[in-house]
């Protein structure tokens, strides 16, 4: 039932979750998990939005944006789950990339046949770049030539650097070079990139907090502070003595004037609390996709910091402004 329910999905998507599945080493179609997205996706929907409809009293409008939204929360995570799981896999290949090269061009150089340091390199501290070393010596040694066994390795495992590595490795074998002085050359280099790449990580380290602190703290903090005293504005505004027609006069010199109260417009503070809202969440959803463009080059990188800037950020606000609400309400009223 899963894998007809999947064979909805676009065939793009499909494929994409197929080859995130085999990074991920998971024998299993890629319709039957998308399949059983969308069944858990539906009928966790149809339960939270009858729940807020019937014991919250939320508007049908309201329980139909809460179906939509649990249905693609529940098909987007597991996706976003398998994605970066198989990212994490490659992280761990592209940190062991520079030992493992060396070790292989030591054992060329010890008198080795390619085939036979691929297999004596294969060793578990490896991971899963060993495992991949394993099977393309068990190719090599069941007749396939050497350049397409090791071809197979970047389609196993998410990486740019270990694609281009591969790549390289494999023009050098055709070429009839050097494969030791190659693979030396190539450790060395990854060492460099790794170590380059730590320093800029620490370097924007500072960033990072700054970005953070501003969307999970000041941003909250500011908002619930202002929307606290517009929201008092516009109470003080509505018991004001100034008639509607002197209000209007004098809105027509000031239109600031307009946004406190009279016939001209009124804000409630419902209103100015949904706006602050609807800001918090635009700053703390864009502050994660930059911090995860700083911190990994990727947009898609910050996903993961949007729970806890929400969190954080929604949780001061309102405390916020009940403690603003507590220091200076009984004063103003």
């Amino acid at each position: 039932m899963y894998e007809r329910i999947g064979r909805i999905v676009p065939k793009k998507i499909r494929g994409w979750t197929k080859k995130q599945l085999r990074f991920n080493d998971k024998d299993i179609s890629a319709e039957k998990v998308l399949g059983s997205s969308i069944v858990k996706g539906i009928i966790m929907g149809v339960v939270l939005a009858i729940a807020g409809y019937l014991v919250l009293g939320v508007s049908i409008i309201e329980s139909i944006e809460i179906f939509i939204g649990i249905v693609v929360i529940l098909f987007v995570f597991p996706l976003y789950a398998l994605s970066s799981k198989a990212e994490g896999k490659g992280k761990s290949v592209e940190k062991i990339l520079p030992d493992a090269l060396q070790l292989i061009a030591s054992n060329i150089k010890s008198g080795l046949t390619t085939e036979k340091a691929l297999l004596v390199s294969a060793l578990p501290e490896f991971g899963a770049f060993g495992i991949e070393l394993k099977n393309v010596s068990k190719s090599i040694l069941s007749g396939e030539k050497i350049e397409k066994a090791l071809l197979v390795i970047p389609r196993n495992i998410k990486s740019n650097v270990l694609d281009r590595t591969v790549w390289l490795m494999v023009q050098g074998i055709k070429g009839g070079g050097q494969i030791s002085n190659l693979l030396m050359q190539l450790s060395a280099d990854l060492r460099e990139e790794n170590a380059l790449k730590g320093e800029i990580s620490a370097n924007i380290s500072m960033y990072v907090m700054l970005i953070f602190f501003s969307a999970a703290f000041g941003a909250p903090a500011l908002f619930g502070i202002s929307s606290f005293i517009v929201g008092v504005l516009a109470e003080q505004s509505e018991i004001s003595t100034i008639s509607p027609e002197m209000l209007a006069e004098y809105s027509g010199q000031n239109p600031a004037l307009s946004l406190l109260g009279g016939s001209s417009g009124t804000i409630s503070e419902e209103f100015i609390v949904f706006f602050s809202e609807a800001a918090l969440l635009v700053t703390c959803v864009s502050a994660a996709f930059v911090l995860g463009i700083i911190s990994t080059g990727r947009e898609k990188g910050g996903i993961k910091f949007i729970p806890l800037l929400l969190i954080i950020g929604f949780a001061l606000f309102f405390v916020t402004r009940i403690v603003i609400s507590s220091m200076f309400g009984t004063m103003l009223f």
